[in-house]
């Protein structure tokens, strides 16, 4: 099937109870057909639905809650219905966990049984990662309807927002969030039965900690990702598009830095030139070599740490490094007398396959996590050959009216202005850059998109990823030929603008082969069982987290003058060395014995 041949259904969750009552088969408004309670299959797809503005209340969780639309639904419209003389307004959820069928993704309870240990352990840690932001909008009620919850493979996903108030639980806790769990999940891998069964009476507790929660789970985690094996294969390429002259887009790894890759292929970078700005190019060359050196850094740091880091402090560390490149370039611009559209400007799309050592009883693994580090519309997908998933959300005027609860996603992103930029490195200081870090595991086998605009307008990638997952995935198409492939199919659509992209393949399938040749390294006789190792203080992540911060922002800006003055003023970098460099030994010689006799 071609790209062209393909159409999306849209499939709706009908958030009010009252929808219940509506039976299967019923096509509700000459529009909606019942596939089964609440799941509904919109026949009028391009057709806009009912919305009301102002926005109703019952929007304002969705719009705050905007930048997790990987776990959560989105608000789509309304359906207005009467029913016993009584209006009802319905709003319609999209992004919601269906498979390309239309069928309900299965529950949680329902997933559990038969699911690894891994993925057990992973689908609750992000359960109570999404826990403070539900918190702070009043619907941690989401968490505990077990039915709510839905897996879609390694992602945990929510089919509505539930209101505390609405459940009359207004006071939701970690309690019945463990007492949940420990009646509607029995039945865990028995490799973390005991520990889980541990945790959900830690949860019960009187003074429960999120904190320490989510540290167990994610140790849990760790230590289950480590006994997978994992190879990655990476590759990129860039095209200047159809009507451009030059390429104002940057990335990394090039073919030539894979012949001298020191990280495996775990770092790769997308950074596109903001069109219409002079020096957008500069700017792009610039962020992807300072991104390069200072993440170089922090992943060197991370492979040789003898301690676990947390995710939330690596995502520190990365926001810093994306503030210092941000701020070396906002330097350059003031330094050059550079005001509005002369600023040099660019987008940003990072990801690092950070290779925390994890000991097992046999071996050292690989810890499998993957941070995604973004700021403006490059974008980054996981696709495997059933799903697409775009892990990213753009920053511009679209999504910033979507977050503040004044629009929807489908209308926002009508707006004439929708793909105007909010933010983009080298526009404004650091303090005003919020870039958007996210932790995510490689446990299943997958492919890593990063690209920029020029690959994702149109819809592209959605329209034509199954055309090269299932070939990557089963080395049926080499990365390469997939890279030129994408580039040559995005040229002819979407020619008008520079056109980038890094694919970074992963692979965790445990045969024989892949075993034998996976990043394990051989446990040390003195090294100690995971499961019996004493947890080190805090307070020594928090040291080592914080020197590494303060030594790379200091270290990173003085690299960033350097290349910034090695790209615009080579000619003091050849006076500088003139002058502190002796031109030969027989110099040095003279000048001690002239001291010498001085003395």
């Amino acid at each position: 099937m071609t790209t062209a041949q393909r159409s999306i259904s849209r499939y709706l969750w009908a958030a009010e109870r009252q929808a219940t009552w509506i039976p299967a088969e019923r096509l509700v408004e000459d529009r909606y057909h019942v596939i089964a309670p609440q799941l509904w299959l919109d026949t009028k797809p391009q057709a806009p639905p009912d919305i009301f503005f102002p926005l109703p209340h019952q929007a304002s969780a969705y719009a705050h809650l905007y930048q997790y639309k990987l776990h959560l639904p989105q608000l789509h419209g309304f359906c207005t219905l009467k029913r016993s003389g009584e209006t009802i307004e319905i709003p319609l959820l999209d992004n919601i966990p269906v498979d390309n069928e239309g069928k309900l993704l299965p529950s949680l309870s329902e997933a559990w049984s038969t699911a690894t240990p891994l993925h057990q352990a992973y689908w609750l840690w992000q359960a109570i990662d999404l826990w403070a932001p539900l918190a702070g909008t009043g619907v941690l009620s989401s968490l505990i309807q077990i039915e709510n919850l839905r897996v879609d493979g390694w992602c945990l996903r929510l089919c509505e927002l539930i209101s505390d108030r609405s459940t009359g639980n207004p006071k939701v806790t970690l309690a019945k969030l463990g007492a949940l769990w420990q009646e509607n999940l029995p039945g865990a891998a028995p490799e973390i039965a005991d520990r889980l069964e541990n945790l959900y009476d830690k949860m019960q507790a009187e003074k429960a900690s999120l904190r320490d929660v989510s540290r167990e789970l994610n140790k849990i985690t760790l230590e289950r990702a480590a006994q997978l094996p994992l190879q990655w294969q990476i590759a990129g390429g860039t095209d200047a598009g159809a009507t451009h002259q030059h390429n104002e887009d940057s990335y990394y790894p090039t073919p030539l830095d894979l012949t001298h890759d020191s990280t495996g292929g775990k770092i790769a970078i997308i950074c596109d030139g903001i069109a219409g700005h002079d020096g957008g190019e500069v700017a792009s060359q610039m962020a992807v070599k300072l991104l390069k050196i200072q993440t170089q850094t922090l992943f060197d740091s991370l492979v040789n740490s003898p301690e676990l880091v947390s995710p939330e402090q690596i995502c520190n560390a990365i926001s810093a490094i994306v503030r210092v490149v941000n701020n070396t370039i906002t330097a350059q611009n003031q330094s050059q007398e550079r005001t509005e559209l002369r600023r040099m400007g660019t987008t940003m799309v990072m990801a690092l396959q950070v290779n925390q050592r994890i000991r097992n009883r046999n071996s050292v693994g690989n810890s499998h996590e993957i941070y995604i580090a973004h700021v403006g519309d490059s974008r980054a997908y996981w696709i495997t050959p059933h799903r697409c998933q775009l892990l990213t959300i753009d920053d511009d005027i679209a999504t910033r009216e979507v977050k503040q609860g004044r629009d929807l996603p489908w209308h926002s992103a009508n707006r004439p202005d929708a793909a105007a930029l909010t933010q983009a490195l080298g526009m404004k200081p650091g303090e005003l850059i919020h870039p958007t870090v996210q932790r995510f595991m490689a446990i299943e086998d997958g492919i890593l998109l990063l690209c920029s605009d020029g690959l994702s307008d149109r819809h592209l990638v959605e329209s034509s990823w199954q055309d090269y997952a299932e070939r990557i995935l089963q080395t049926e198409m080499p990365l390469t030929e997939a890279v030129q492939s994408w580039l040559a199919l995005a040229h002819r659509q979407n020619g008008d603008d520079n056109i980038s992209l890094v694919l970074m393949s992963c692979q965790v399938s445990a045969t024989d082969s892949q075993i034998h040749s996976s990043q394990l390294v051989p446990r040390h006789p003195d090294d100690t069982d995971a499961d019996d190792l004493e947890p080190e203080p805090q307070f020594r992540f928090n040291r080592a987290i914080y020197l590494f911060l303060f030594l790379t922002t200091t270290l990173g800006f003085g690299a960033a003058i350097a290349i910034a003055i090695t790209f615009f003023h080579p000619e003091w970098v050849d006076t500088w060395r003139q002058q502190l460099l002796p031109s030969s030994p027989q110099t040095q010689l003279q000048r001690q014995i002239d001291r010498s006799r001085a003395e």
